[in-house]
């Protein structure tokens, strides 16, 4: 045997070893409920769930998901029905005193509304420190921000639901129809829109780019069910902050619109997140928030509808 054939089946039994040594690559995205996700009533039209999920993390340098789920987050989510179920922001003129010993700024947000909130999440980006909601933020009662261009982020979006009709467009198509700075009479064609960064999903496919951010981070979203029929409030781990904690907003994406993760989501804009996410439903005494009494700008509240007489 010559050299050069020793040579090349040294190399192939060593790259043989070396290959048998790494850890085999799922080809996708995997996640599993630890248990099945039980949806419980809150209201007509309004029902909420936690419920924790395994996933397999993705690793952006290699472009590589991992061949089993080794983290977990915990769903804390609402499912609501809009024409049963009213979407209310609200922000406060001054900022809260907060004791994280005992409080969450998120309650407090709550009472300063004196809205019946049958239950609420922290909503969009804020100017800090007065407050101030960026970007277009309209609700059924009032016009809280109109300016689109203050979000300067390229995948900021806008997801409205205007004359009946639900729609995440990106900045840039929005300012195309309105121009940057919505007027009053085109606010009051909107029953609802809130603008955040990133767009997740639209059309059932995952739109933010695997190149975003890797950290994992508590997270909350606001989206369409795959028959657009219910909107979904959906936050990871907003009782608190840690390195085990949170995904990417690339697997965030994902778990979004997995039916194996029990949400399945069409369309989805991710909100303010981090140390700021928060979910409460006062009635059962629920007030979470990964930073307790982290300020926040803004809330979403849900309530019931009055009914016609």
């Amino acid at each position: 045997m010559n050299v050069a054939l020793k040579v090349m089946i040294g190399l192939f039994y060593g790259w043989m070893a070396s290959a048998a040594s790494v850890p085999a690559k799922a080809q996708g995205f995997r996640c599993e409920p630890v248990a099945t996700p039980e949806w419980q009533a809150l209201a007509e039209g309004a029902e909420w769930a936690k419920f924790d999920v395994r996933f397999t993390p993705y690793h952006r340098e290699s472009q590589t998901w991992e061949a089993e789920p080794t983290r977990s987050v915990t769903v804390r989510a609402f499912r609501i029905d809009p024409e049963k179920i009213e979407m209310r922001f609200h922000r406060a003129s001054n900022d809260l005193d907060c004791d994280p010993s005992r409080d969450r700024y998120i309650r407090k947000l709550i009472g300063d509304s004196r809205v019946k909130a049958l239950g609420a999440i922290n909503a969009s980006f804020f100017i800090m420190p007065n407050g101030k909601t960026l970007g277009v933020t309209v609700d059924e009662r009032k016009v809280w921000g109109r300016n689109a261009s203050e979000q300067a982020i390229s995948s900021s979006g806008v997801l409205s639901l205007q004359k009946g009709e639900w729609k995440l467009e990106s900045r840039d198509q929005f300012i195309d129809r309105h121009g940057a700075v919505v007027s009053s009479e085109e606010a009051r064609e909107y029953q609802f829109a809130v603008q955040a960064y990133p767009r997740l999903l639209s059309d059932s496919q995952v739109v933010v780019s695997d190149r975003v951010k890797e950290d994992k981070r508590p997270r909350t979203s606001i989206g369409l069910s795959a028959s657009s029929s219910q909107v979904l409030l959906v936050t990871l781990d907003a009782g608190g902050e840690n390195p085990t904690t949170g995904m990417s907003l690339f697997e965030f994406a994902q778990l979004l619109g997995s039916r194996d993760c029990g949400l399945a989501q069409k369309t989805v804009l991710n909100l303010d997140g981090g140390g700021s996410t928060a979910f409460a439903i006062p009635s059962k005494g629920i007030y979470h928030q990964a930073d307790r009494c982290r300020h926040l700008g803004n809330i979403l509240m849900i309530q019931s509808r009055a009914k016609k007489k």
